[in-house]
């Protein structure tokens, strides 16, 4: 908004060349402090594990850092307002729909297991707790997980899981209310 009212092109203000340059340094600044800010959530996420919340947390950084770096490219190449709402506007768009095709949870989950120490990976010990809160969306990472070699105490932990998440979506399935058609195409991946 600051960018937008006081250095629209043809304002007094937006010829001066100091307050470009110091307008430059604030974006300039806020996007170094966004991308510390997401070197620190990708830390959380090898200490401890992939959650919805940090996956989210990441989306909204890049989107930040996005509509940053679209505030100085408008000023280093004279662009209109229009220019800068309307590229602002387009990402929002195209993160919205492919947030809203991609199942997030299913991506958390998918993470968490081949990260886990068990299979071999840098991370922390499985959350079963935690995956069995992501519902349907971690059945079938809790299935591929079978196929790997594992400590057969969390075979069969994660087994109960599994199956207690498969019960789930069987029930939301013969229910009309509550079908969807991604529970289908996981219990279709699960059964085969």
């Amino acid at each position: 908004l600051f960018v937008l009212v006081f250095l629209r092109p043809g304002s007094a203000t937006a010829g001066s060349r100091p307050i470009r340059v110091l307008v430059s340094l604030w974006v300039e600044q806020t996007l170094f402090l966004v991308a510390s800010t997401a070197l620190r959530t990708f830390d959380y996420v090898e200490t401890y594990s992939l959650t919805n919340m940090r996956l989210t947390a990441l989306i909204w950084m890049a989107l930040v850092a996005v509509g940053l770096a679209s505030i100085l490219w408008r000023l280093l190449a004279a662009k209109s307002s229009g220019w800068l709402v309307n590229a602002n506007a387009g990402a929002v768009a195209a993160v919205l729909a492919i947030c809203s095709v991609v199942d997030l949870s299913a991506v958390s989950a998918a993470w968490n297991i081949r990260h886990a120490r068990e299979v071999g990976g840098r991370g922390v010990p499985l959350d079963l707790c935690y995956m069995g809160g992501l519902g349907g969306a971690a059945v079938v990472s809790l299935a591929e997980l079978d196929r790997m070699p594992i400590p057969e105490d969390l075979r069969r932990r994660a087994a109960v899981v599994r199956q207690h998440l498969a019960n789930e979506l069987r029930r939301n399935g013969e229910s009309w209310r509550s079908w969807t058609w991604r529970d289908t195409r996981r219990l279709q991946r699960l059964e085969a």
